[in-house]
């Protein structure tokens, strides 16, 4: 029986991984790693340094250091959630379902924690959640589960009575690996990538989001 909810943020609550792919291939194009737009999936869901590192291994640049060029990506990204950003379809409605249902909910993302309530704040989603967590100062991100064994921890549940909600095959790797049970929301782009097949369930949309599902 499900006693906990468990969200991820990007791509999942907030429409952002755009932003998060614009934002690197402006840096990264500018630091003259020769990226093309659609590489930015490969990383899909990975906390920002470990992004920048995967790319300095393949195309070591001269100048800003790796954590600087982090913090210009993050820092483009929050500009751009607070100017133009907007929660995706159903976010709203899924997180008063759980509250509706009396369910205690967690947010763990691997983005930056400043991001995060940023975020957050921005779109007054603070008040949904008995607690956040960032894997930002994790030593690992996802797809470890770390994250999520925090939020359970913080909420005071089980991880095997917990609901994971992810859009991305990293995130989801993550929630089954800290034995939670998950449903997969990916973007309509990715909904065929074999990892999915991991998951509880598979949505094409949070406005799917039943009570049935939260049993």
């Amino acid at each position: 029986m499900i006693q906990a909810v468990v969200f991820d943020l990007d791509g999942l609550l907030l429409d952002s991984e755009n932003f998060w792919q614009q934002a690197e291939y402006q840096i990264f194009s500018s630091l003259g790693v020769p990226l093309k737009p659609e590489d930015t999936a490969q990383t899909l869901g990975w906390r920002c340094d470990n992004v920048v590192q995967h790319w300095y291994q393949r195309f070591a640049w001269q100048g800003p250091t790796q954590a600087e060029v982090a913090t210009l990506i993050i820092e483009q990204v929050i500009n751009m959630i607070i100017s133009k950003g907007k929660l995706m379809p159903g976010a709203l409605e899924a997180l008063k379902l759980c509250q509706s249902l009396r369910l205690p909910m967690a947010l763990a993302t691997s983005s930056n924690h400043r991001m995060m309530l940023a975020t957050l704040k921005h779109f007054e989603l603070l008040p949904f959640f008995q607690a956040t967590c960032s894997a930002e100062f994790l030593p690992l991100a996802k797809p470890h589960p770390q994250v999520y064994l925090n939020a359970a921890a913080a909420l005071g549940v089980a991880p095997q009575y917990c609901l994971a909600l992810e859009d991305s095959v990293t995130g989801l790797i993550a929630a089954k690996a800290a034995r939670m049970r998950c449903i997969a929301v990916p973007d309509s782009a990715h909904q065929r990538a074999p990892g999915y097949a991991l998951a509880d369930h598979v949505l094409a949309s949070l406005t799917e989001l039943t009570a049935d599902h939260l049993q």
